[in-house]
Parts: structure tokens; C-alpha cells; sequence
């Protein structure tokens, strides 16, 4: 890595890869990638500060964790590719980070093949994954007191056959 090259680009927007997990919540399930750009803000001897624009994630990076800086002029001036020897993963109010592979390789998941997803699609695909369940069906009451006389009054008609035959 080279750190002065790095140096020069502080305050820059980076897109980075591989591209960062993201999660509903911290606990909650995966969600398909977004290709944010992150704000590389000092970069110092050691480490380097980044920060999601979208999210407000932000995490210090070790210069050892950065494989190396592409600059990216199709995107802006001021715009670059930071590629990573590890995964971010962001949830909730969290960020934690993970060994890839190689560097900028994500970590294989169920999304490998999604590209350009919008982050306000995340609450229905959160919503297919747990559908609603059916509500409960009340049993149906049946109104058992005409049965019950109509019962009483063919064993009392029966029952006064007998006897008048008798």
C-alpha cells in the first residue's frame, strides 16, 4: 500500500471493495449490496478513517487492511476505488470487519449475482422473508339447543308411541 499516494487522496470519495454486507439491524438478516461511496477523511502513519456518506458508518481502517487506492476519473475527480483485505459488514449502529480471502473479494453470500440495488426496497424484502401468518380461525359455534330439543322430542313422541300401544 502505498501511504503517500493514500495521503493525497484524503478527502476523497471512495466506492470500496469488496463491497460492505449490510444486515436489517444487528442481529437481522442479510441484505442485498449497495455500492456506497465512503468519505476517506485523514489518513494518518498507521491508519486511515472512512465514513459512509448514505449510513454515517464509519470505521478506522490499518493501512494493512488496505491492499491498495485506484483512482476512479469516470465517477469524479475527486473520486476512487479503495481495494481491501477485508470485508465490512454494517448493521444497526454497527460496523465490524472481517478477513476476506483475497483482496477485494467478497465473502461468498446469497447476493454474489446483485448489482444496483436500491436501499429503499430493503423493508419489502425484509417483509418477504418473514410473511405475515395467517390469523387463527375462531371455531365455528354451532347453536346446539335445537338439536337438543329437536333430540328431547322425537325420544318423548317414541316414548308416548310405546305407551299408548300398550
Amino acid at each position: 500500500m502505498n501511504k503517500d499516494a493514500l495521503k493525497k487522496n484524503s478527502w476523497s470519495h471512495v466506492r470500496i471493495r469488496p463491497i460492505a454486507k449490510r444486515f436489517w439491524g444487528a442481529d437481522g438478516p442479510q441484505l442485498p449490496p449497495v455500492d456506497d461511496h465512503w468519505l476517506l477523511y485523514e489518513v494518518g502513519d498507521k491508519t486511515v478513517f472512512i465514513n459512509n456518506s448514505a449510513t454515517g458508518h464509519g470505521t478506522v481502517l490499518g493501512l494493512d487492511q488496505i491492499h491498495h487506492y485506484s483512482s476512479d476519473r469516470a465517477t469524479g475527480p475527486r473520486c476512487g476505488l479503495l481495494t481491501l483485505n477485508v470485508q465490512l459488514h454494517i448493521g444497526g449502529d454497527r460496523l465490524w470487519i472481517e478477513p476476506t480471502f483475497r483482496p477485494g473479494q467478497a465473502l461468498p453470500d446469497q447476493f454474489a449475482e446483485v448489482r444496483d440495488w436500491n436501499r429503499t426496497n430493503d423493508a419489502a424484502y425484509v417483509r418477504s422473508l418473514y410473511p405475515p401468518k395467517p390469523a387463527p380461525q375462531a371455531p365455528v359455534a354451532t347453536d346446539n339447543r335445537a338439536l337438543g330439543l329437536g333430540l328431547f322430542f322425537f325420544v318423548g313422541l317414541g316414548i308416548g308411541l310405546a305407551f299408548a300401544k300398550s
